[in-house]
């Protein structure tokens, strides 16, 4: 597994000494050297240096500073693993205990690190993938929190590579350890994974997500608390380790995961006194553990290198990239017209372009900005003088652009949603706008008075985790929609509070796109399984799989049809971008090959008006033209 983690960042908590006698001792500090010896070991390959521990820190205020000062140089992947009691303040938050912490529910919110002032910290930082892992009681209120955190990575995201959260776990449950163990049984089940590896797994590495499922399956069956994940984009996906159980490999047996003792307390009541750390390399301070040895193989090369030049004769880049964002491009869209193009970015705000002459475009005014979070999500309105954007702030806007030099917001922002918005969508005849959410809803506004947007009927629920993508039929009458839970659905516009039939079956893992072709009759979505599923829905209650494409070598985070309907482009965090041919008999067929010139995960494609045109945004700051051969 050739990488390159010199800018990325592992960052190790462990809190298991308390003043307060009613918070028991904790092996914390040991769970933190098992981590960072798995972390720097041959099969991670993380530099020791780049590797830092915080253990026993005294104070909240403290911590923060640590953690701050820690992420400050980070740019790659940026790791948090924090074990300790987890506790839950009145209001329902996670609170990550510190040596100080008072655990009485009026003082808790003040003596604790909150896990929501801690994700606030570690989404200011610039990794293009965020991996927590929360060995603690309640893990699972971080996962409800994940808005404040993400802008896919719930970005992080739209959904993001985004964020990626395992904890040991549920909301109201809590962890285990031994008593008088020395690991809890969490950290202990996934140090064993990782350093026995998964026979069932053929691939050389263990992406997270598969880590995770084994850990689940191995401590239910064990009978202890099931861990629980959340997350957005391609961070689950993330290469955590060599797989110890393939044939390249040697392997060790696992060791069985011992039954909880009967009568055995829980993480929040168990009495264990710490041991010395006795670790190897670990210096123990009262705020700060630094690692000392040397890693015994770090790796060197990057997982994405440089992109290809592999010549395509389905269409050209156009000039330079388009300059201005200062972060990740997640939405453009062409207004009708197609000689305006409009962009959102992570960096919350929305960007203006003049393509009148695609050769030289221009930006068009100052940066939007307005926005508090992330815009995950730009719409231009039928008529062409409203845009919508959407937000992980949980709002979305109107904008008058008439004279995109000088946009206006044509109304407050509507509410509605109560977490980060990933996608929006006009109607075609521009009378309704749907929106998407990580509250697993969608919700559908009149717009017709766009100075005074007004909520259509009650959420519609059916998709079991955030909705990440919504598109309208030609007719309006069918709504399609991608979520988080794997699943696509269509809906009946004028009845959409149940959906219309099962959820179309196939996608194994998030739905980051759905779009309708121009006349209705085709339904294309795209996944981080790695693949696009093409349906006929001329029939919505009997839709009928074409086929799939497979080419792609990472999630496919969007989709879009030209204008004819005859060709499918899809966007991926590979880098590239790829065309297929599609018809209502059969599956999409590949159009040359991948487009290449982006150096980060493509979010967002769309076709000019007239279909001579395609414009790309991607994690690498940058828009990309491309002329569509003929």
């Amino acid at each position: 597994m050739e990488r390159d983690l010199s800018s990325s960042r592992a960052i190790l908590i462990g809190n298991g000494v308390y003043a307060d006698s009613g918070l028991r001792n904790l092996p914390a500090a040991q769970c933190v050297s098992a981590m960072a010896d798995l972390l720097t070991s041959e099969l991670c390959g993380w530099p020791a240096e780049r590797v830092t521990c915080l253990v026993d820190v005294a104070s909240s205020d403290a911590l923060a500073r640590e953690v701050i000062k820690a992420v400050s140089d980070v740019q790659g992947t940026l790791l948090v693993y924090y074990v300790g009691h987890g506790l839950r303040t009145g209001e329902g938050q996670l609170a990550l205990t510190v040596g100080d912490t008072d655990p009485r529910w009026v003082a808790l919110p003040y003596t604790a690190m909150l896990y929501e002032g801690l994700a606030k910290i570690l989404r200011s930082c610039r990794a293009e993938t965020k991996l927590v892992l929360l060995d603690c009681c309640h893990a699972e209120l971080a996962t409800k929190s994940n808005h404040v955190f993400q802008s896919a990575d719930v970005e992080e995201a739209h959904p993001v590579e985004g964020l990626y959260v395992i904890g040991a776990s549920a909301s109201t449950k809590k962890a285990k350890t031994p008593v008088n163990g020395t690991l809890t049984y969490f950290t202990k089940g996934f140090l064993d994974i990782v350093s026995n590896g998964i026979r069932e797994v053929s691939a050389p590495h263990l992406r997270l997500d598969r880590i995770f499922l084994e850990l689940h399956a191995r401590l239910r069956d064990a009978g202890l608390p099931e861990p629980v994940e959340s997350g957005a984009r391609g961070a689950h996906g993330f290469l955590f380790a060599r797989n110890a159980a393939h044939p390249d490999h040697p392997r060790k047996p696992p060791e069985p995961l011992a039954q909880p003792a009967a009568g055995q307390l829980p993480l929040l009541d168990r009495r264990t006194l710490l041991s010395a750390v006795g670790a190897a390399g670990l210096t123990v301070a009262n705020t700060v553990l630094t690692l000392t040895r040397r890693p015994t193989g770090p790796a060197t090369t990057s997982d994405r290198g440089a992109p290809s030049r592999t010549s395509n004769a389905a269409a050209a880049s156009l000039g330079q990239p388009l300059l201005g964002h200062t972060d990740r491009i997640y939405s453009v869209a062409f207004r009708p017209g197609g000689h305006v193009l409009a962009s959102g970015s992570r960096d919350q705000t929305v960007r203006f372009w003049d393509l009148t002459d695609p050769l030289h475009p221009t930006p068009i005014g100052l940066p939007l900005d307005g926005h508090t979070d992330t815009v995950y999500s730009v719409v231009f309105h039928p008529g062409g003088n409203l845009l919508a954007d959407a937000s992980a702030d949980q709002k979305v806007r109107l904008l008058n652009v008439t004279a995109p030099a000088k946009p206006a917001v044509a109304s407050r922002p509507t509410t509605g949603h109560t977490d980060a918005v990933f996608s929006v969508a006009f109607s075609p005849s521009g009378d309704l706008l749907a929106g998407g959410s990580g509250d697993r809803t969608i919700r559908l506004w009149n717009v017709t008075d766009s100075a005074h947007p007004t909520l259509v009927g009650t959420p519609v629920y059916g998709h079991t985790d955030a909705v990440l993508s919504v598109a309208f039929s030609h007719d309006e009458s069918v709504m399609g929609s991608g979520g988080s839970d794997h699943a696509v659905r269509l809906w009946n516009v004028a009845d959409p509070l149940a959906p219309i039939g099962p959820a179309l079956p196939g996608h194994t893992d998030r739905v980051y796109s759905v779009t309708f072709s121009p006349n209705g009759h085709l339904l294309a979505s795209g996944s981080g399984d790695r693949t696009i599923r093409l349906w006929k829905v001329t029939d919505p209650a009997r839709p009928v799989l074409l086929g799939n494409a497979t080419e792609h070598k990472d999630a496919v985070n969007t989709v879009a049809f030209s204008p004819s309907g005859q060709v499918l482009v899809s966007g991926s965090s590979d880098t590239t971008i790829r065309l297929w041919r599609v018809s209502e008999s059969t599956g999409p067929v590949a159009i040359g090959g991948p487009l290449t010139g982006h150096h980060g995960a493509v979010y967002s494609v769309a076709f000019s008006p007239d279909g001579n045109l395609l414009a790309s945004g991607s994690a690498d700051q940058t828009i990309r033209l491309w002329k569509l051969a003929r």
